[in-house]
């Protein structure tokens, strides 16, 4: 039998976190995207600002 090593963990530097947070952020924007051609998925009617939902 052999024990497992309990991996050390640090806190994340600020360029790991400034990349996560640009992954997230375009995480988010595609699924926007997605979300929006489920409705239209051919541009049928042209993009417009206030279909954009808070």
């Amino acid at each position: 039998m052999t024990l497992a090593t309990t991996p050390q963990t640090k806190p994340l530097t600020d360029e790991e976190l400034r990349k996560i947070n640009a992954y997230w952020r375009a995480a988010n924007y595609l699924s926007v995207g997605q979300i929006y051609l489920l409705d239209n998925p051919l541009l049928r009617e042209p993009l417009k600002l206030e279909r954009k939902r808070s």
